[in-house]
């Protein structure tokens, strides 16, 4: 089941956090005691994997648990705390059918919502109703066979008189039976269905030569009834199901940070009293990693030859060649392991490459690393960076639980690689998206390099408001400028990466340019379209006036970005001051968006590509009241232009920001509900990148002073 967003109400400082979107991974960005824990930790407890019920006591709002929860005289299941609206597809919508009707739809989302005593509540979409079992069927199988019991003929004139008794005790019987269920406007229940065998059962004892068709059609109308009377209430079973097919949320705090010297016996015991100990979850992920068992390591190293000579007895040469075989057996498992390791870790942590050996003396275990600028000396995984020792013990648990204990699991971490450089955090990013092939993952960050610049429409700013609240901005930036700047460094970050490493560059003049371009060069790919290569890197630069300043900055490095403008007023008029001071003479490295879209001398915005359809049902959401475009809005004017003079016109404000918002909110619904947009709409794309051509390899002319 993959969760498609979720609601925190009544929990510690959030009141109430709106519906919060996921993507497959999400990260929750904002200043310290903003609240970014508070929600990991009200979703983790939403269905955790190991118990650990809401607390009322602790959790609920401070300011309100007096005159809300204790004065009202509430209880648990009054307050819900956590809500999570969940796909449904796959083969848990194959079980759902099997336990629905037939008439019924099978549901395509289930909203799933935890109390604080712990019981769950489920909604549907398209919304399930309990069709109660009505007896009208039976009852009218009744009137038919009472009716015909009156008309059976006597075998034999002497016969008339018992015949007419029989008539008379067969209707009665039948008129007693109609007013019994008259009284059940539903019958979908155990009682129901003990009344419907007794009915049944009588039935079948007044079957004669002479009643035969009457009884086997009453049969014919009790016998549906009873099977799904018998069945009983559907939605409970279909509540227990998805209850059962709820994925389990794994929160990580405190990672436990890898011991490097274990002494075996000792650990062994302690896994056996706290196998959730972080420290002990840790070493025990590293053995599991490389298919290796602490026991048998512990065991292999036993050498009887000592125990006898404590005895006072001489090991014969039998016993010596068993120890060595063992140790030898040990010192291979162990070679194996170092080598397994160092591979797979190198896969990962790519700021310098590591030899790990693993080595057992005895009952002691350790950790030794060598790396690639002295590889001849190993030292203790202690005397490591703290950073390489935090990677390392993230990557075996992460690992080894996601795949083993924890698959299809949604994944919470707290505040990850804060011990990491800043270049080690942005890596750990690649490892979040490999996690995420198998595990939803959100997390928490106050960090910039923990934020993907290539993926801003992921992020969820966390603030406090005046009142001591927390709010998440799941449509808008906030203005905090505390929580925006992470998301502000993070695309700034990216952008030097691709100045300083040489990337080819478009510059683009907004975020919203940036989203769309982004996602439509995904689509493009994805159904074998033509798309920009790899090695483009676009880049926001926040408006039409920046866009000089973003472009002299490349060119300082002897790089010269293309750019793509919109083919409004304030798009040409920064070409043609481009093409006075910077770009002069290298008018093919300024694009118009008219002339990539093959509308030359119109108005274009980005918009433009998707059009009214697809961006004014997310406009209208965020106004008001609904906008429709008017007709003499601007025929020949850009998507944006035409939406501006609409809402001037009937008096509806446009919030600040709202193309940026709209764009996030689309790109974000592409992603989680994999849209494939109109082939109008990739044609349209495609002309766009026929346009961006780097070829030959562009370089900047050098600056004259």
């Amino acid at each position: 089941m993959q969760a498609k967003r979720f609601r925190v109400q009544n929990f510690r400082n959030i009141d109430d956090s709106g519906w919060i979107t996921l993507d497959q991974v999400t990260a929750f960005v904002g200043r310290n005691e903003s609240g970014k824990t508070t929600l990991l930790k009200a979703l983790h407890k939403f269905n955790p994997a190991t118990t650990e019920p809401y607390d009322a006591m602790r959790e609920f709002p401070r300011d309100r648990y007096m005159r809300d929860f204790v004065s009202g005289g509430s209880k648990g299941c009054d307050w819900p705390v956590c809500s999570v609206a969940f796909d449904v597809d796959g083969e848990l919508k194959v079980e759902i059918t099997t336990v629905l009707s037939p008439d019924q739809t099978p549901p395509t989302e289930v909203i799933a919502t935890r109390y604080y005593d712990g019981s769950i509540t489920f909604a549907y979409e398209p919304a399930l109703v309990e069709q109660p079992l009505s007896p009208e069927p039976i009852l009218a199988g009744l009137k038919a066979f009472a009716s015909g019991a009156r008309r059976i003929k006597a075998s034999a004139p002497d016969q008339e008189e018992a015949t007419a008794a029989t008539r008379n005790a067969l209707a009665q019987w039948a008129t007693q039976w109609q007013e019994q269920l008259k009284g059940n406007s539903d019958l979908r229940h155990d009682a129901g269905a003990t009344a419907l065998t007794k009915l049944k059962t009588e039935a079948e004892g007044k079957s004669s030569p002479q009643t035969a068709d009457l009884v086997e059609a009453l049969h014919e109308a009790i016998q549906p009834i009873l099977d799904a009377a018998k069945t009983g209430p559907i939605l409970p079973k279909l509540d227990e199901l998805i209850e059962t097919a709820l994925p389990v949320l794994i929160y990580f705090e405190n990672y436990g940070v890898l011991d490097s010297a274990i002494y075996l016996p000792r650990f062994l015991e302690d896994l056996q009293r706290e196998p959730n100990n972080p420290r002990l979850r840790t070493i025990n992920a590293m053995f599991k990693h490389v298919a290796l068992d602490a026991k048998d390591i512990a065991d292999l190293g036993a050498e009887d030859a000592r125990v006898q000579r404590q005895s006072n007895q001489q090991p014969n040469a039998e016993t010596v060649a068993k120890d060595q075989r063992r140790k030898e057996e040990r010192a291979i498992r162990l070679n194996s392991a170092s080598n397994d390791i160092s591979t797979r870790f190198s896969d990962w942590w790519s700021q310098r490459r590591h030899k790990i050996r693993y080595h057992a003396d005895g009952d002691y275990f350790r950790i030794w690393v060598a790396d690639d600028r002295r590889p001849d000396v190993e030292i203790e995984l202690e005397a490591r960076s703290k950073g390489f020792q935090w990677f390392l013990s993230f990557y075996l648990v992460f690992l080894v639980e996601s795949e083993e204990g924890h698959k299809d699991a949604i994944l919470l971490l707290d505040e990850p690689g804060m011990n990491l450089h800043p270049t080690a955090q942005h890596e750990l990013l690649a490892f979040f998206e490999r996690l995420a092939e198998k595990n939803q993952l959100i997390y928490t960050t106050h960090s910039p390099f923990l934020v993907d610049g290539e993926h801003i429409y992921r992020v969820r700013p966390v603030t406090e408001d005046n009142t001591g609240h927390s709010r998440i901005s799941a449509d808008t930036w906030p203005k905090d400028r505390e929580t925006i700047f992470p998301l502000q460094a993070a695309a700034g970050y990216a952008m030097l990466r691709g100045l300083f490493q040489h990337k080819k560059n478009v510059l683009v003049e907004g975020m919203s340019d940036y989203y769309y371009l982004h996602a439509l060069n995904q689509q493009c790919r994805a159904k074998g379209l033509a798309a920009l290569p790899d090695d483009i890197y676009i880049t926001p630069c926040g408006g039409t006036k920046l866009v000089g300043h973003l472009a002299a900055l490349f060119l300082g490095q002897d790089v010269r970005p293309l750019i793509l403008l919109d083919s409004d007023e304030a798009g040409r008029v920064r070409r043609d001051a481009l093409l006075k001071e910077l770009y002069l003479g290298q008018d093919s490295h300024i694009v118009m968006l008219d002339d990539a879209l093959e509308q030359p001398g119109i108005p274009v915005e980005i918009e433009d590509i998707l059009g009214e359809d697809v961006v004014m049902p997310i406009l209208n959401p965020l106004l008001s009241k609904a906008l429709i475009l008017s007709e003499h809005a601007g025929k020949v004017a850009s998507l944006p232009d035409r939406i501006k003079a609409s809402a001037k016109e009937k008096g509806i404000d446009l919030p600040d920001g709202w193309k940026t918002t709209v764009a996030r909110q689309l790109v974000s619904s592409w992603a989680q509900q994999g849209t494939v947009l109109p082939d109008a709409v990739l044609k349209k794309a495609e002309n766009c990148w026929r346009r961006l051509k780097f070829d030959p390899p562009v370089r900047a002319l050098p600056i004259q002073i």
